[in-house]
């Protein structure tokens, strides 16, 4: 490699390294200089080993040069020491908002690679370029403050942690430090299609900066629209701690005394969104115009005991609103096997690690389950602990093909050697 001994001091290098912490990460690779220049810098770091660093691509098969591309990066990943996986993208593509779904699908399909493999941390390569681009594009859409605020330095999933260190660093500085490297990059020729918006506003932003508005003036905009909304955040924060209540991170309740105390719309729209993204364990949020029909139900008196959005039941009751994961949705995670080395992610809310390794099987309790419990008399007609049957239906069960072992959220368990424990995720 060239150069690699003084490059270990580049700023890019030390913004790397700050959320380096010894254990395993993934690198989010898609072949272009942006990510690519990623790699070498993660390469150019003295404090993370080689070997716990893999470089994770997606072949997205939109073109048909996307297999050659996966292995080029590859092949970089190789020559810099690192592991690398590549991940395929199999069945109908899409004919519309191809760039949005394709970038939800890659999302998707390298974070569950790294739930199921314990990795805590994935880096992205997003830069000032992208945020400004993003910038403009929410600005088009009406977006509010968080909107405004485009990407996150660390957005934290049940599951794991989105690192972008680079998000105040233009793009210009990832194409010199390729100058210096042996690494081959890919030009995506989508990047320069006008049919795709973002293509549309990178060309206009020559224009714009001529009349001033140029990356530094937006990325301050950024950062302010950030603090903004940090501070909404810190009130939120508060208000959770003081009126969410739940039981075993199957049922959540809000005290009603909050709509007494709290007034403000935007602050209850951010009290639903993270309850909802915490239970449906998204990393996007809910649809603003979806959020505020919730609420203004919330608010309302009205004889429509219950709603659903993204896959979250909402009931109304006397002094509460109880919220907890749909069964039927629930019921289409995919079924693991407990692990003795390391947390499973079961749900995208549950882990799960067992004492010893049987021929196990971790899925919802669901209508059998429930069965059981009731003839067990672990479980009533209307529930437990306040929270109704339906919720109960999408807790893990340890199951050995028919026969339920264990219900760890009620400390059920047949088998007396067998432990099973159980965390789960703490955004709220």
């Amino acid at each position: 490699m060239k150069n690699k001994k003084p490059m270990k001091d580049l700023p890019e290098v030390k913004l790397f390294n700050k959320y380096i912490d010894g254990k395993s990460i993934a690198l989010a690779v898609s072949g272009g200089p942006d990510s690519t220049a990623m790699m070498q810098i993660a390469a150019f770091s003295k404090k993370i080993k080689n070997s716990n660093v893999t470089v994770i691509v997606v072949d997205h098969g939109l073109r048909k040069e996307s297999k050659n591309e996966a292995e080029i990066v590859c092949q970089n990943a190789k020559l810099l020491g690192f592991k690398f996986k590549t991940l395929k993208w199999d069945g109908v593509k899409p004919k519309t908002r191809i760039q949005e779904i394709a970038r939800k699908t890659r999302y998707k399909l390298i974070t569950s690679w790294c739930k199921k493999k314990g990795i805590e941390k994935l880096f992205l390569a997003h830069h000032l370029d992208d945020q400004v681009e993003t910038f403009f594009m929410r600005l088009g859409k009406g977006s509010g403050v968080d909107g405004l605020a485009v990407m996150s330095f660390v957005t934290e999933t049940s599951t794991l942690k989105l690192v972008r260190p680079f998000l105040e660093i233009p793009k210009t500085r990832f194409i010199k430090i390729l100058d210096t490297s042996n690494l081959e990059w890919i030009s995506d020729p989508s990047n320069f299609n006008s049919d795709y918006k973002r293509s549309r506003i990178r060309k206009i932003l020559p224009i714009l900066s001529k009349e001033g508005i140029n990356s530094k003036q937006i990325g301050l905009v950024i950062k302010r629209m950030r603090l903004a909304k940090d501070a909404l955040d810190t009130q939120t924060s508060f208000l959770l701690e003081k009126y969410l209540s739940n039981v075993d991170n199957v049922a959540y309740f809000l005290n009603k005394n909050l709509l007494k105390v709290s007034a403000e719309k935007e602050i209850l729209l951010r009290v639903l969104e993270k309850i909802f993204m915490n239970i449906s364990g998204s990393i996007y949020p809910p649809r603003r115009n979806k959020l505020e029909h919730i609420l203004s139900w919330i608010l309302e008196n009205n004889n429509v005991a219950a709603k659903t959005l993204t896959g979250v039941v909402v009931r109304k009751r006397k002094n509460e609103f109880i919220f907890y994961r749909e069964p039927e949705d629930c019921y289409k995670s995919v079924n693991i096997r407990p692990l003795t080395s390391r947390y499973s992610c079961w749900d995208d809310r549950f882990f799960l690690k067992a004492n010893k390794s049987n021929n196990l099987q971790i899925r919802a309790l669901g209508d059998v389950g429930i069965t059981i419990l009731k003839e067990e008399r672990i479980l009533k007609r209307q529930g437990f602990q306040n929270v109704p049957l339906s919720a109960w239906k999408t807790v893990p069960g340890v199951w050995s093909k028919k026969r339920l072992i264990s219900v760890p959220t009620l400390g059920y368990c047949k088998q007396k050697d067998l432990k099973i424990y159980i965390k789960s995720n703490k955004i709220i």
